[in-house]
């Protein structure tokens, strides 16, 4: 199960995040080939670097820290890649400027969301404060309650079977640490 739910939680945050890139590019239609993955398979591309895991960690330092010249340094050594590669201008035009900086500061702030998540979720706790710290990832809070809600199915579902037709509730907190133990053991 824990391996499940971190690929939903990546993939939720892949999908948002190419969601919100799609319905809030600039470019038009015709100029988004490089960008698509219709480049050619060797070449580098602007998500290659915001993927780095060292920017990712770095920038998500700089998001929490709130840290803005660290985030405009990490945006330099971005746009410094960039022109290295010899990204196409219009990718590298996305880097750029305050619109760049805040599409960096988006994109760390739904990986921190990502990452909570993931922790809350095996330690049983709410996520409510989540959503207000981060809501830039407010695409992913629906799926984010489905996880939950099938979590603690499950839990209800050990309680039921440890209560054997007795009261289910005087079996929830072993019923937690059941699921939490067994969660831990698929780490």
């Amino acid at each position: 199960m824990s391996k499940n739910v971190l690929f939903a939680v990546l993939l939720l945050v892949t999908i948002g995040t190419s969601s919100w890139y799609f319905f809030n590019d600039p470019q038009p239609a015709g100029e988004t080939a490089a960008i698509s993955g219709d480049a050619p398979s060797g070449s580098l591309s602007y998500m290659d670097i915001l993927n780095n895991s060292e920017f990712v960690s770095q920038m998500q330092h700089a998001v929490l820290s709130k840290d803005t010249q660290l985030a405009k340094s990490l945006q330099a050594k971005a746009l410094e890649i960039a022109h290295a590669a010899q990204l196409p201008d219009n990718e590298i035009e996305l880097l750029s400027g305050d619109k760049g900086l805040d599409f960096m500061t988006f994109l760390a702030k739904r990986q921190l969301f990502a990452r909570e998540f993931e922790q809350r979720y095996y330690q049983l706790e709410s996520i409510e404060t989540l959503k207000q710290t981060y809501p830039e990832a407010r695409d992913l809070f629906a799926k984010s309650d489905l996880l939950i809600a099938a979590r603690d199915a499950q839990i209800f579902e050990i309680a039921e079977s440890l209560a054997d037709g007795g009261n289910v509730e005087a079996y929830i907190t072993q019923a937690k640490q059941q699921w939490m133990a067994r969660q831990a053991s698929e780490k």
